[in-house]
């Protein structure tokens, strides 16, 4: 998982573009109509996520006359599509996540906008810029129309949710088999409070980060192995000791990827350590 910056564009400005690219006059004056109270909902959604409350924004099936269909209509017309009016918009946002990591996973390319409460229960927050993230394929493929019905349910926001990534709680541990495999689930902080040991379990299942995190640390298995042989050749076991130790230290500054907790694992079992790693196949 990675943090970003609030998008820079305001649902403001967003709206106003895809008004001057809406032709229809009745659907113009209709969206008119309602320009204040999308306003605020865009504001009471900033309030809610900065106290970690989405779960609290109401579900709509239209605003004021202008209806659902409409609603998502704004997006798929004015946002998403190659020649939309708010297009820029709509790449700004996705590309702004560092060399185009998804920030959900941390590991997928990103490939999408991603709506954080989806469009087809909130429709009136379908082209609200800090609704949207990055995401890759497969995040935004789990998530599809998940939303928290309770604040325990409330998936990781990469624009408000930094205190989340504070401090590992993504946990590998090895099954030594044979083969040796390891397997990925979660294991917050005893002190944290309930609501944000809820909230990362929540979403490690909804973007299927158990799946993800295991497929790649496994394919990474026989490349360890061979990197150990060569240490071990060096210096033994103790060598083998230092690599796995040096390597999690390395990527301690991300304590919830999937590289983290591979090697905090690896050089925490004295069986792999001694030699466990020979029987990777």
């Amino acid at each position: 998982m990675r943090t970003l910056p609030i998008p820079a564009d305001t649902q403001a400005d967003v709206f106003a573009m895809c008004l001057i690219g809406t032709t229809e006059p009745d659907l113009q004056a209709r969206l008119t109509a309602i320009t204040q109270t999308l306003a605020n909902t865009g504001a009471t959604y900033q309030q809610n996520a900065t106290v970690a409350a989405l779960n609290l924004i109401p579900r709509v099936l239209s605003v004021g006359a202008v209806t659902k269909p409409e609603l998502i209509g704004l997006y798929e017309a004015h946002l998403s599509t190659t020649n939309g009016a708010a297009r820029a918009v709509y790449d700004r946002i996705r590309n702004a996540a560092p060399n185009n990591r998804c920030p959900l996973c941390g590991v997928g390319n990103v490939a999408h906008c991603d709506h954080h409460l989806p469009k087809s229960r909130y429709p009136d927050l379908s082209i609200l810029p800090i609704n949207l993230v990055p995401a890759c394929h497969f995040c935004n493929y789990k998530k599809r129309e998940k939303y928290p019905a309770t604040a325990g349910q409330q998936t990781f926001h990469p624009y408000f949710d930094q205190h989340l990534l504070a401090e590992n709680w993504v946990r590998a541990t090895l099954n030594p088999g044979p083969p040796p495999v390891l397997v990925f689930d979660t294991a917050a902080p005893p002190a944290w409070p309930a609501l944000d040991q809820d909230r990362v379990r929540r979403h490690f299942d909804a973007c299927g980060l158990a799946m993800t995190f295991t497929t790649n640390a496994n394919d990474e298995l026989p490349i360890v192995r061979d990197r150990l042989k060569l240490q071990a050749g060096r210096g033994g076991a103790q060598a083998v000791q230092q690599f796995l130790d040096e390597e999690r230290d390395l990527h301690s500054t991300r304590p919830n990827s999937w590289q983290y907790a591979t090697y905090r694992a690896l050089a925490a079992d004295a069986w792999f350590v001694t030699g466990g790693y020979l029987t990777i196949p």
